[in-house]
């Protein structure tokens, strides 16, 4: 299983000043949960997936809505699962611990603040590999400008639109959709997503139980 941590930090705020719980919340519901994420304390976030792609999809989510630190732990939790994300028990919510103490304590403003730990510290070099590779997708992201950013939420809400399609959806010109495309670096990122998710998918199908 995969435990996911979403710190904001004491005084994390959006943009506009307003919290940003809300909306990291909404941007969670479209992600295939075991457990729908909640709220913990202050601006913090509990998310639990039983598969890779889930997981990959819900730190993309995550470093699109804002400069969210995260902490990825995989491993077991206790059986039968709860009611409320909050009260999950287990290997995985301790390394999930770690993972966001250590996200947290990130300092350098070229870095990007996802860690992965592994229940199993039989898998712990797997782990770095996969934080690695979620770090790099992570600063393509963050990279992005506005229109970059549109364009990239668009094709990836419609894989199989063309660009002529996208342009009409955000009302630009189709040049101006080919352009942000080629530079947001989307097909880099989307070429390391399957990567990622089989390290992940690695650590969580031999981890003890």
């Amino acid at each position: 299983m995969y435990v996911l941590s979403f710190a904001g930090g004491a005084v994390r705020t959006s943009r506009d000043g307003t919290d940003p719980v809300p909306a990291m919340l909404e941007a969670l519901e479209g992600v295939t949960l075991a457990l729908p994420a909640e709220r913990t304390v202050g601006p913090d976030l509990l998310a639990l997936a039983s598969r890779a792609d889930a997981a990959l999809d819900a730190v993309l989510r995550a470093r699109e809505e804002g400069d969210w630190r995260i902490g990825l732990g995989i491993g077991a939790v206790r059986r039968p699962l709860p009611g409320s994300v909050r009260e999950i028990e287990g290997p995985a919510v301790v390394a999930a611990q770690e993972a966001v103490q250590a996200a947290r304590r990130e300092r350098s403003a070229t870095s990007v603040p996802i860690h992965v730990r592994a229940a199993d510290g039989r898998h712990r070099e797997t782990a770095q590999d996969a934080e690695a590779v979620l770090g790099l997708i992570g600063w393509i992201v963050r990279s992005r400008n506005r229109g970059q950013w549109q364009a990239v939420r668009a094709l990836r809400e419609d894989p199989g639109a063309t660009q002529a399609r996208l342009a009409e959806s955000l009302g630009v010109t189709q040049q101006t959709v080919s352009r942000a495309v080629k530079t947001s670096g989307w097909r880099e990122e989307s070429a390391a997503h399957p990567l990622a998710s089989r390290l992940l998918s690695m650590i969580d199908l031999t981890s003890e139980r």
